[in-house]
């Protein structure tokens, strides 16, 4: 293993970056060729390099010869003189000639890799060339002084770059240039750079004002997708990696610019100096424009806890709180549902729930870093969510929120995390729910139902007594439905409240409450009290248990109408399931006026759908021959689809409604499949119907896989 790992170590570049899947053997060769004929470029005289590289005409060049100082000041330098070629023209020739560029700076030139894949590579294999050795090489600097200078550095934190030039040993234009080298990165002085007013507000909405000092980077330029960034420090460049993976939809560039340049863009840009008082900054108006990657944790990074957590795990807390930020960035950019944090004997790793199916997020440096740190990742994730980051033992549940611009609608929004952790064999996993606030604003009409469910359901709701109850799996988009339904009967003449668990979206004019099982606050106990408060409307998280269930039935019983939510497999099923929480059917006859039962499925792609003919193994599971009279859809993978064929989720849905004759047999006491005879008999539209009739925007694959397996026995069945 160790030989192994030497062997890697004493590999070139090149082939690093074969070995990661960055370049190709054809790649190499022709980075190859053109770094030898550079050298050779080099060795010949300035005034033929300028011609074969076409600074110069052969008009230009024999002016050039005429002069009288020809011959005794270097030809690069009197072409800048006489104005034939510009000072950038003048840079790159003499950086050019004397500082031989590496494979991987001509792979970046070329477009077969890109600084940040460089840099990767470099960081991850020790590979940056040594800041000294470029300064000797380029004869920038002696030994004497270098020495002097890194004896300087063992007494202070500062860089030694910042050293050499405040001894005056090296220029600040000489610094950028080694860095530049060192880094791969360009050094542009930027003189004469203009930022035009049309341009800046674009900039600042993409790296808002708080990013940007927290992390010292500025946008410079926008042009078509590519986005140039600014960094005034090689420390910096990691934010590059962070901007790239949240920003997929453009292609970053960046460039080093010197520090006095970096403070004038940045005034130019937020429209206030970067190194302002504490009086400016609380004075500052709260109504700058925040950016997506502007996300508060709502919690101080100097935290003690934090700090603790960071020595603990040999991690700085910067970095961990950097991790963490990314891989929240991650999911709501992605908008995830949920954010799996994993454990195991193999490695740790993260899996974003989107669209209803767990992705594994696979990115080389977010790999290693959670390798790396995953203990300071999960005690993060703690600290923010006010967990005992001691307890490793026993499953927590936690909460806390970010708040990020969304630029489609120019809003901010509020985002809350559910947080449980659990450990397990290996380690703590963590599970983090996320809870848009959007969701609760999306009226019932919005949601996708059906026609033939939504209006026996919003005339259920019009009842003053009784109880309709909304069933699905985790994650089926219940409470989208519920929350739909208080909004639609909401108004100012009744009071509503509500018993969840926990609160997933507030609303105004409603109250809303929380149980809390530590202190023995159950569904039951506030349901009990709910009835002291002369409520018109009451919601309930769940039917779970007997005790729920009974001053549940008893509520609508005596005037209330109840909503809740229950877990079965269809809408008819939960007749049994009411039966065995001890509901009586005559309670049932009585109370009970609709169940509705749903499930997401994902949605076609709009970009890449195509009509297609199915396998036979696909139909066969419902139709006894081809069913000729249904055209089928599939996506055949694109980018904007991240290749999957689907894009975003819509309802499928059924209604139980009980009318008289389900009234009549409850009270007869008919079986759960008697019950659902009669019910499809009176016209009632299975989930598996309503998939059938939303053919053009989901695939028969999603619906084979999300609907009950009974549910597609009986569909072939009936048909």
């Amino acid at each position: 293993m160790a030989e192994s790992k030497k062997q890697t170590v004493n590999l070139k570049v090149g082939e690093l970056l074969k070995k990661e899947g960055f370049v190709q053997d054809e790649d190499i060769q022709k980075a190859l060729e053109l770094q030898e004929n550079e050298i050779s470029q080099a060795r010949l005289p300035v005034e033929q390099y300028m011609l074969n590289k076409k600074y110069l005409t052969k008009i230009q060049f024999n002016k050039l010869k005429e002069h009288p100082e020809y011959g005794t000041l270097p030809a690069d330098q009197l072409a800048y003189k006489l104005n034939i070629i510009s000072k950038k023209n003048l840079d790159e020739i003499q950086s050019r000639r004397t500082m031989q560029r590496s494979i991987g700076e001509i792979l970046c030139e070329m477009g077969a890799i890109t600084t940040n894949d460089l840099n990767y590579i470099l960081q991850k294999y020790s590979k940056h060339q040594k800041f000294g050795e470029i300064l000797l090489r380029q004869e920038y600097i002696d030994e004497v002084n270098l020495n002097v200078a890194l004896r300087e550095q063992t007494h202070r934190t500062d860089p030694l770059g910042k050293i050499l030039v405040q001894k005056k040993f090296i220029t600040v234009d000489q610094l950028y240039q080694v860095l530049s080298k060192q880094y791969n990165i360009p050094y542009r002085k930027l003189e004469g750079f203009v930022i035009y007013d049309n341009q800046i507000d674009k900039l600042i909405n993409i790296v808002g004002y708080r990013y940007a000092k927290k992390h010292m980077i500025i946008p410079l330029m926008l042009e078509a997708n590519t986005l140039t960034l600014a960094v005034s420090s090689p420390e910096r460049l990691a934010v590059v990696h962070e901007l790239a993976y949240v920003y997929t939809h453009l292609k970053l560039k960046c460039i080093f610019i010197s520090e006095e340049k970096f403070d004038e863009l940045f005034e130019i840009l937020y429209g206030i100096a970067i190194k302002e008082s504490k009086a400016d900054a609380d004075n500052r108006s709260r109504k700058e424009t925040v950016s997506l990657i502007d996300i508060d944790l709502g919690e101080d990074v100097g935290d003690a806890r934090d700090s603790k957590s960071a020595n603990l795990y040999g991690t700085s807390t910067i970095e961990a709180e950097e991790v963490v930020n990314f891989i929240i960035k991650y999911g709501i950019v992605n908008n995830a549902s949920d954010i799996h944090i994993e454990q195991n004997r193999k490695k740790p790793r993260i899996r974003y729930r989107i669209d209803g199916i767990l992705q594994t997020l696979k990115l080389a440096w977010l790999d290693e870093r959670i390798n790396e740190m995953i203990g300071a990742i999960i005690s993060r994730i703690k600290v923010i969510s006010n967990l005992d980051i001691a307890e490793r033992r026993m499953p927590q549940d936690g909460v806390f929120r970010v708040n990020y611009y969304d630029r489609e609608k120019k809003q901010t929004f509020d985002l809350d995390f559910r947080v449980a952790t659990c450990p397990a064999i290996i380690g703590e996993n963590v599970t983090l729910r996320i809870l848009d606030s959007r969701n609760a604003d999306v009226g019932l009409e919005y949601l996708n139902h059906s026609a033939h469910v939504l209006e026996p359901f919003k005339a259920a709701l019009k009842s003053s007594a009784g109880m309709v109850l909304v069933s699905g799996p985790t994650g089926s988009g219940k409470t989208s439905t519920l929350y739909g339904a208080l909004m639609h009967i909401n108004h100012p003449g009744i009071k509503i409240i509500t018993a969840e668990d926990p609160i997933e979206y507030s609303f105004p004019d409603i109250m809303q409450t929380q149980i809390k099982p530590k202190i023995n606050l159950t569904f039951a106990k506030l349901l009990r009290s709910f009835l002291r408060f002369d409520p018109d409307i009451i919601l309930v998280g769940e039917m779970r248990d007997k005790e729920t269930a009974s001053i549940g039935f008893d509520a609508a019983l005596t005037g209330h109408l109840l909503l809740s939510t229950i877990h079965t497999n269809d809408a008819v099923s939960a007749v049994t399931r009411l039966l065995d929480l001890g509901i009586e059917y005559n309670q049932m006859a009585s109370s009970l006026m609709a169940v509705l039962a749903q499930r997401l499925v994902r949605t076609i792609c709009p970009v890449c759908k195509k009509e297609y003919t199915p396998k036979k193994e696909e139909w066969v599971l419902l139709f006894e021959k081809y069913p000729e009279h249904l055209t089928f859809y599939t996506g055949e993978g694109c980018e904007e689809c991240k290749f999957t064929g689907y894009k975003g989720r819509t309802l499928i849905s059924e209604i139980f409604v009980v009318d008289r004759n389900i009234s009549l047999a409850m009270n007869r006491g008919e079986s759960e499949n008697e019950i659902r005879r009669i019910a499809l008999k009176e016209g009632m539209k299975t989930m598996l119907d309503d998939g059938i009739m939303k053919l053009d925007q989901t695939t028969l694959d999603e619906l084979i896989r999300v609907v009950p397996h009974e549910m597609l026995k009986e569909f072939k069945t009936r048909k």
